[in-house]
């Protein structure tokens, strides 16, 4: 009971801007850099995606740094009609979709009509090195989570963006 007193106490003294009250951090045992991250979907700061996706691609970070040791979480914002050729990555990838559908597929060879379709609301846990693919129905708003640094490794080496890049 006293467990559940101190944690609806501490609720209520955060403050709506996102950073805990100085009661707060006390309440909780530490020190002034104590806050927590808050996106509202008209406050996320869209840039271009990754090297290692597709132009058309943009992307969010909302925490963590996937190019670095660690948790991160980012979305990504895809066109209608976005595709994502056969790849893998080499830790669990998370992936919860915000917006649009999304077709999964698995496998080495991208085929549109072997994918499950995902809505808004749906979550994917896919393990290390398992081979997926995707494509867009409406602009579609993913949000992964994984650890880094996140790595996109393409069965096919063409489909890889970056074996374009100048």
């Amino acid at each position: 009971m006293w467990a559940v007193l101190g944690v609806s106490l501490l609720l209520l003294l955060v403050s709506p801007s996102g950073v805990h009250s100085e009661d707060a951090r006390q309440l909780a045992g530490s020190g002034p850099d104590l806050h927590w991250d808050l996106f509202k979907p008209d406050q996320i700061q869209w840039r271009d995606g990754p090297p290692s996706l597709l132009l058309g691609a943009k992307m969010a970070i909302l925490e963590g740094d996937p190019a670095k040791e660690g948790f991160f979480t980012m979305r990504l914002k895809l066109p209608d009609g976005y595709r994502v050729f056969p790849h893998w990555h080499p830790r669990t990838e998370r992936l919860t979709i915000i917006q649009g559908i999304v077709n999964l597929g698995t496998g080495d060879r991208f085929d549109a009509a072997a994918t499950q379709t995902l809505s808004a609301g749906a979550y994917s846990s896919m393990p290390p090195k398992m081979t997926h693919f995707a494509w867009m129905r409406g602009e579609a708003i993913l949000q992964l989570s994984s650890i880094g640094p996140w790595e996109v490794v393409y069965v096919n080496p063409t489909d890889d963006p970056r074996s374009h890049a100048k």
